[in-house]
């Protein structure tokens, strides 16, 4: 070997770049991390408003069906919206506040009437429910106090969010008008090959979602009605109070209804004694039945169905990431996510060259929108 030969050094693969390329990436995900973290708020007003324009354009598609302009539409269905809200302002807040005023009064003189049941005794005796709740000795509130502190809780976060509601409400009318031509314009920017599917997948969340939150609102009303009327007329004090948070515990499924109807017979137990516990035990008992086999069925015929295990873990999850409004949101959520995971796994099938198998048949089927989806509908000035 020539010692004058000159030494060839091989060129890097690595080029400036590349280097630019993988700091760029890192920071961005980082960026995006940190604001998850402090936009969590944001994050979840922008969510609820989403899911909201998503149910109300079920309505205003029916009114432009009718003949409205889409504009007249939206005007229309806001304001019947609105006046809902500020009637059951006028009608029920005042006495319900009246009645949670009275309630929380009342509570150390109500917790030692609960205390002194028979039922409450023999039920302490055989399975130390003060003992396993940790309440002994905690005061004179006790275990009532903690069962009811919840739902306190809720009403006063329901009367200090009055900023969301304003915000969510402006995002769902801005949603309403300009989501359709955002949707088009998305899914004009996609490959001929792929649109196809977007609008498949759109169309079955829009079909789902929309469904669900249209029929979780008829059956959250229809239980407050009938719980608030079967209390007044037991003769139970804070029926309406209790009567909508009845209302709002079908808001969450499978946890919901169960919460608040212990936190219902415990009121029952404590103001009137073991027959009214034993009477709004059966009524929710009762309720429970014809709102899981008649009244849900009919309102959810064509939204998607959950494995309750999926559920389950999902209203977990997002109540500890956004409290109660977390578990309002996770079956949509949840239901979104479930859709796209079933869209990916029939893609994969295709690409395999799999035959499909008949339930996903049906599913495409039942899922696919029988009317051409918001964004394909003409542009209304």
């Amino acid at each position: 070997m020539n010692d004058r030969e000159p030494v060839v050094v091989p060129r890097s693969q690595v080029t400036v770049k590349t280097v630019l390329t993988v700091c760029a990436t890192v920071a961005g995900v980082l960026a995006a991390i940190y604001l998850f973290i402090h936009g969590i708020v944001t994050l979840t007003l922008t969510v609820t408003a989403v899911l909201l324009a998503v149910a109300l354009n079920h309505a205003v598609a029916r009114l432009e069906r009718g003949g409205l302009n889409r504009p007249l539409a939206i005007g229309l269905v806001m304001t019947v919206l609105l006046g809902l809200i500020v009637g059951m302002s006028f009608l029920i807040v005042p006495t319900a506040v009246t009645q949670v005023r009275d309630l929380i009064e009342r509570l150390p003189e109500l917790n030692k009437s609960l205390h002194e049941t028979r039922l409450f005794q023999w039920l302490d005796a055989r399975f130390h429910i003060d003992q396993r709740l940790g309440m002994l000795g905690k005061g004179s509130s006790g275990l009532f106090q903690e069962a009811v502190d919840p739902a306190l809780r809720v009403v006063g976060g329901v009367l200090a969010g009055v900023g969301a509601f304003i915000t969510v409400l402006f995002l769902v009318v801005f949603m309403l008008i300009y989501g359709g031509r955002v949707v088009r314009g998305s899914l004009a920017e996609c490959l001929p090959a792929h649109r196809e599917r977007y609008e498949r997948v759109l169309g079955k969340v829009y079909t789902s979602v929309g469904g669900y939150l249209s029929g979780l609102a008829i059956i959250a009303v229809v239980n407050a009605f009938f719980a608030t009327l079967f209390l007044a007329i037991l003769g139970v004090p804070y029926f309406l109070p209790l009567g909508i948070l009845s209302g709002l515990g079908s808001l969450i499924p499978l946890l919901g209804a169960t919460v608040t109807g212990f936190v219902i017979a415990l009121v029952g137990l404590a103001s009137g004694g073991a027959w009214d516990f034993l009477a709004v035990g059966f009524y929710v008992l009762l309720y429970q039945q014809f709102e899981n086999h008649v009244l849900a069925p009919i309102i959810y015929k064509r939204t998607v169905q959950l494995n309750p295990l999926v559920t389950l873990l999902g209203i977990i999850l997002f109540a500890e990431l956004a409290g109660v409004l977390g578990t309002f949101l996770a079956v949509p959520i949840v239901g979104t996510c479930q859709i796209v995971i079933r869209e990916l796994l029939l893609l994969r099938r295709e690409r395999l060259n799999l035959p499909l198998q008949g339930d996903v048949r049906e599913q495409l089927q039942k899922h696919g929108p029988r009317r051409p989806p918001f964004w394909r509908r003409p542009r209304h000035a």
